[in-house]
C-alpha cells in the first residue's frame, strides 16, 4: 500500500509540473507560485473538512513537536522547493528540472540512515545508487547542450533544480518525523501547505510587492496554475499516506519515478516545447529500473 501511494504521488507531481509549464506559456511576468500554493492548500483543507464531516472524526493526541516538523516540511517542500522548481522549469523545461530534482531521495535517505536509524538492503542500495549516478550524469550532460528557443538559462536552471532537490530531500525527512510524533497525514499536509503559504505572503509583504501578486496572479487567474495546485495537493497527501505504510527511504526513492512520468506526459502535452531526447529517455528508464529494484528487493 505504501508503494502504491508513492507511485500516485509521483504521478500527481509529474502532472503538476506539466501544468506549470503550460501555464508559463501564458504567464511571462510570474511563475504562479502563490496561485498554485493557495490551490494546493484549499484542496487539502477541503479534504480535511470532508473527512471530519463524513468520515471517522477520531484524531491523534495533539503534539507540538509533530506540528513543528510538519511546518518545517512545508517550508522546505511547498515553499522553497516548489519556488526553485518553478524557476528551473522556466529556464530549462519540466523534464530536465524534474530529472535533477529527483536526486532528492539521496539526501532523504542519508538523513533517514544517519538520524532516523533506518536500514536499507544491499539491493535497495544498488537501486538508489543507479538512480543517483544516472541523474548526476544527465545533469553533467545538460550543462553542455544548447537550449531550446523557449528556454533561457541552462546552467542557472540546473543549479536551481539541484537546490530544489536538496530542499525536497530535507522536507521529505521532516514529513516522516512529523508523523512519528503526530500520526495525522492530512493534518500534516494541511499544516505544511498553510505554513508555506504564510511564508510566501510574509516575504512578499516585507518586500512591499504583494500588490504585484494581486495584479498578476489574482487579477486574471491562470487555470493551469490552479490545476497544478489542486493536483499537487493530492500528490502531497499521497506522499504522506505512503509514509504511514512504509519506510521513508523507500517512499522517497519510489516517488523518484517522476522523471519518466513527466517525459511521457510531456510527449503528449508539450509537443515541440519539450526536447525529448533518447538520452533523456534512457536516463528516465534507468531511474525507473532502480525504482523497480527498490520495490521488489528493498526490505
Amino acid at each position: 500500500m505504501g508503494i502504491l501511494f508513492a507511485v500516485l504521488s509521483a504521478l500527481g507531481y509529474s502532472a503538476s509540473y506539466i501544468l506549470v509549464q503550460l501555464g508559463l506559456r501564458k504567464s511571462k511576468s510570474h511563475n504562479g507560485d502563490f496561485l498554485s500554493l493557495f490551490a494546493a492548500m484549499i484542496t487539502v483543507a477541503a479534504l480535511y473538512m470532508a473527512m471530519n464531516l463524513f468520515g471517522d472524526s477520531k484524531t491523534e493526541e495533539f503534539n507540538w513537536l509533530g506540528i513543528l516538523f510538519f511546518a518545517s516540511a512545508g517550508f522546505f517542500t511547498a515553499f522553497l522547493g516548489r519556488a526553485f522548481i518553478f524557476m528551473g522549469i522556466r529556464r530549462i523545461g519540466s523534464s530536465r528540472t524534474v530529472a535533477i530534482k529527483n536526486s532528492a531521495p539521496v539526501f532523504t535517505v542519508l538523513i533517514a540512515i544517519l538520524f532516523m536509524h533506518e536500514r536499507i538492503s544491499l539491493w535497495g542500495g544498488i537501486g538508489m545508487a543507479m538512480i543517483f549516478v544516472t541523474l548526476i550524469e544527465q545533469a553533467r550532460y545538460d550543462f553542455k547542450r544548447p537550449l531550446l528557443a523557449s528556454q533561457t538559462d541552462n546552467k542557472v536552471g540546473l543549479i536551481l533544480s539541484f537546490i530544489a532537490a536538496i530542499c525536497f530531500g530535507i522536507g521529505q525527512a521532516a514529513r516522516k518525523q512529523g508523523l512519528v510524533y503526530f500520526a495525522e497525514p492530512i493534518m500534516g499536509s494541511l499544516i505544511g501547505s498553510a505554513f508555506a503559504l504564510l511564508m510566501f505572503i510574509l516575504i512578499r509583504l516585507s518586500k512591499r510587492d504583494f500588490s504585484f501578486v494581486q495584479k498578476t496572479e489574482l487579477a486574471l487567474p491562470n487555470l493551469y496554475f490552479i490545476g497544478a495546485g489542486v493536483i499537487t495537493g493530492f500528490a502531497q497527501l499521497s506522499f504522506f499516506f505512503s509514509l504511514m505504510f512504509t519506510k521513508l527511504s523507500y517512499t522517497s526513492v519510489v516517488a523518484a519515478m517522476e522523471p519518466i512520468i513527466t517525459i511521457i506526459l510531456g510527449i503528449f502535452f508539450l509537443e515541440k516545447e519539450e526536447n525529448i531526447t533518447l538520452r533523456l529517455g534512457v536516463t528516465a528508464g534507468i531511474v525507473f529500473l532502480g525504482t523497480i529494484i527498490i520495490i521488489f528487493t528493498g526490505k
